[in-house]
This record gives C-alpha cells, structure tokens and sequence, in this order.
C-alpha cells in the first residue's frame, strides 16, 4: 500500500512515437537534470540516482497519452 505514495514523475521524451532506448532514456534523463541543477549518476541500465535519491527508470507507453512512449523515473 505505501508503494502508491512513492514519487514519481515523467522526463521529456521528444520521440514519443518511437520506444525509448536505454542510450536515449540515459539521456533525456541527463538532459532533464541538467537543466534543473539536478545532480544525477547511473547505477545500471534501469535506475538513476537523483540528488541523492535512488529512481527506477521506466520506458514504455505515458498513461492516457493515446500510444506515446515516455520516460518516468519513480522513487525505489
């Protein structure tokens, strides 16, 4: 139940009619970062370390978005 109140939120994807790859999701996510004063380091393919806060990377389709694909990095 307390895995609904994890933090969560969606990285600019602009290709969103194309599926995410690990390479373009690493670097939406840094592009992301950097343009908001985020400190960020990459444990593995599937999570990110923002601020000092471990994230889980998820690439696949944006809830309600009509078949996009986005980036969502959602607290571990």
């Amino acid at each position: 139940m307390l895995s609904m109140f994890k933090k969560a939120f969606w990285v600019p994807y602009d290709e969103s009619a194309t599926y995410p790859t690990v390479a373009k999701a690493h670097q939406s996510i840094s592009k992301y970062c950097e343009e908001n004063g985020y400190s960020y380091s990459f444990n593995s393919d599937d999570d990110v370390v923002i601020n000092d806060k471990l994230y889980e990377i998820y690439r696949g389709y944006e809830n309600g978005s009509r078949g996009n694909y986005g980036i969502k990095c959602r607290e571990k």
